[in-house]
């Protein structure tokens, strides 16, 4: 009996010590997003977004990490992605819980609805563009505070780039709209909330947009946006 308790004694401590040594925490990344986190391509098809990217590279230090996919969908918008998370009566909506679970929360929203707004008006000075801007910004500062109440942990905000071909008529106009849209975003930066500029990117890139009538990235586009993150990240 007493042998049994001797070994009982000594094993424990050492089962507890294997246990730690083994364990690894698990980390989760949820992404959420609309066509480019889906990885629309600029031939319709559907491929390697910067989500996939960036989780290759998290991997590489989170060994034991998750990836949630659920909330990406082509046409989410900022006011559906808020009513979801403040909408708390319906069972089968866990994008709260996934919120409060995630160590790291990538966003893309609201580029197509203001690619849509932008096709709509031929005038990209149109006083239109910057009161529609203001409202989308209204929209997404309430998103930010309705995730930030659920988790402080870090969010990394994707910004947009032009889907208007430049020239030398409109380059102007263009630089100037999103310079503005630059400045709305790095006012969205507090609380762990990091602003990822990907605009003079595309700009300089024309492999970033191959195709002149679509919008979508390239895969290139792709993982230029990933590596952009993973600056963040990494500074």
């Amino acid at each position: 009996m007493k042998k049994k308790l001797i070994i009982f004694f000594l094993a424990v401590p050492l089962l507890i010590m294997i246990y730690f040594l083994t364990y690894e925490e698990k980390y989760t990344y949820l992404a959420i997003g609309d066509a480019l986190a889906k990885g629309h391509t600029p031939f319709d098809t559907y491929s390697t977004s910067y989500v996939d990217y960036l989780y290759d590279y998290l991997k590489n230090t989170h060994h034991n990490i998750t990836l949630n996919k659920d909330f990406v969908d082509e046409d989410l918008r900022i006011k559906d992605l808020t009513s979801l998370i403040t909408n708390t009566k319906n069972e089968a909506n866990n994008l709260p819980q996934l919120i409060k679970e995630a160590n790291i929360i990538t966003i893309s929203i609201g580029s197509e609805e203001l690619f849509s707004k932008l096709r709509s008006n031929n005038n990209i000075n149109n006083n239109l563009n910057y009161t529609f801007i203001d409202d989308m910004f209204k929209d997404l500062k309430i998103l930010i505070k309705e995730i930030k109440k659920l988790n402080k942990n870090p969010i990394y905000i994707i910004g947009y780039y032009s889907p208007i071909n430049s020239n030398e008529k409109n380059k102007d106009d263009i630089k100037n709209l999103f310079d503005y849209i630059d400045k709305k975003f790095y006012d969205l930066e507090k609380d762990n909330v990091y602003y990822i500029d990907i605009n003079e990117g595309f700009t300089r890139n024309s492999s970033f947009l191959p195709r002149t009538n679509n919008a979508f990235p390239s895969l290139e586009g792709y993982s230029f946006i990933s590596n952009k993150i993973i600056e963040k990240i990494e500074s």
